[in-house]
């Protein structure tokens, strides 16, 4: 039959045992005591704290393929607050360290030192702290201090290799552009010296519409001139038409000078003063009017002349405007080719020439003191931050009391055993 034990019984255990665990707890508090007080050496903690600015890469424009592939090579690696975490305990730096202060190699060793070393990037901030724990508060400070310094320096030389590399490339690269660019310049120097040049072309074509402007204008000119002389020839050839050449006229003989002489001479003047005679004569008007007609016609062949003699100089400057025209086509498309080449050949040595430049400025400047900055420096620490000795001697009292619980109960349970075993015995 199973023996149930009541909480009661429980009790009066504890209660049977008191004096036990007070023991068991009571040396575990003087043994935790005396290891916290005077065995374990105190440790103490100094922190840095580092304010980086991320490197990346920079969304610029990119006009061309040769910007696109510039500003690949001379852009800086992408270093988040992350990689700066991790490369704060890089063996190098680590190394730098250890032979800048001129640690013991047995107690400081490229394996153990990381062990002392926390490196925290505080959450939702550009910042990160660096924590070193020693026995020695003031190794503390300068390994703190020491490692943060030697961190920036590792991430400026870490660049300047890069952009380093980066500037010898370009360097080379800018050489060959250069050469390119003498020579496309000369190309564009000997056509500009060729006779009949682009612009001397277009003076050409500007005179010859020039002139062509003017011989229309007087063309023009000599039509109005020419409408009006025929207008006025036809007007004078109908009046013509209505005029007779001859006047018929009809008067005395006395009227006449000469038949007037004869009649004086004459016994019988008297008989023929009576008589009459018929002439004819010019009409003036009629001889005027075909004077104005003959002037006309003689102004108007002239005016016909200069007119066919201006519109075969029109014809003559139409063709050579035209070849003037195609001259000029050709030429401004050889040119227009010429100086395109030059644009492009000018704008890549320029984008090569200022990425040199930047990178040359990169690799003398210091990046690192740019990117990453010693917000605060490590202070010597005053008080340990090891053992916590109230912590360690509460959790030995904890502890003890545990132990020395579950001392009573398999005592109890030892004596039940032998009891038992005892009373079957006998029985």
């Amino acid at each position: 039959m199973e023996e149930e034990i009541s909480l009661r019984e429980l009790i009066e255990i504890l209660i049977r045992g008191r004096w036990l665990i007070a023991s068991i707890t009571l040396v575990a508090v003087i043994v935790s005591g005396i290891f916290s007080f005077f065995v374990i050496p105190p440790t103490y903690e100094a922190s840095v704290t580092l304010m980086a600015s991320p490197l990346s890469a920079k969304n610029q424009p990119q006009d061309s393929a040769y910007d696109a592939l510039l500003n690949f090579l001379s852009q800086f690696p992408q270093m988040t607050l992350e990689t700066y975490r991790v490369q704060v305990t890089n063996p190098h730096i680590l190394n730098q360290v250890i032979k800048e202060l001129n640690l013991d190699p047995n107690k400081y060793s490229l394996s153990s030192l990381p062990d002392s070393i926390n490196v925290e990037a505080i959450k939702d901030t550009n910042l990160i702290r660096i924590t070193v724990k020693d026995t020695d508060p003031e190794m503390a400070a300068k390994i703190a201090n020491t490692l943060s310094s030697k961190f920036v320096d590792f991430v400026s030389d870490a660049l300047k290799e890069q952009m380093s590399k980066t500037a010898v490339f370009l360097e080379s690269q800018l050489q060959e552009e250069q050469k390119n660019l003498d020579k496309v310049t000369e190309e564009l120097k000997n056509f500009m010296a060729q006779p009949q040049s682009v612009n001397e072309l277009q003076q050409d074509i500007a005179a010859k519409l020039q002139l062509l402007t003017e011989f229309k204008t007087e063309l023009v000119k000599l039509e109005v001139q020419e409408k009006a002389i025929r207008s006025s020839l036809e007007s004078i050839k109908t009046r013509l038409a209505g005029e007779p050449r001859y006047l018929e006229l009809e008067k005395s003989i006395i009227d006449d000078p000469v038949m007037a002489g004869i009649a004086g001479r004459s016994k019988n003047s008297s008989d023929i003063s009576g008589l009459t005679l018929k002439s004819q004569e010019i009409n003036q008007t009629y001889d005027a009017l075909s004077r104005k007609a003959a002037e006309l016609e003689a102004e108007l062949a002239g005016i016909v002349s200069q007119k066919t003699a201006m519109e075969n100089s029109i014809k003559k400057t139409q063709k050579e405007l035209e070849s003037l025209q195609v001259a000029f086509a050709e030429k401004q498309t050889e040119y227009n080719r010429l100086q395109q080449k030059y644009n492009i050949a000018l704008e890549t040595y320029n984008t090569f020439l200022k990425k040199y430049q930047e990178a040359r400025i990169t690799t003398s400047s210091k990046i690192g003191d740019a990117n990453i900055m010693i917000v605060s420096p490590a202070l010597i620490p005053e008080k340990p931050v090891a053992p916590k000795k109230m912590l360690n001697i509460s959790l030995a009292a904890v502890l003890g009391i545990m132990v020395g619980v579950f001392a009573v109960f398999f005592a109890d349970y030892w004596k039940r055993s032998g009891i038992e075993a005892k009373m079957e015995k006998s029985a």
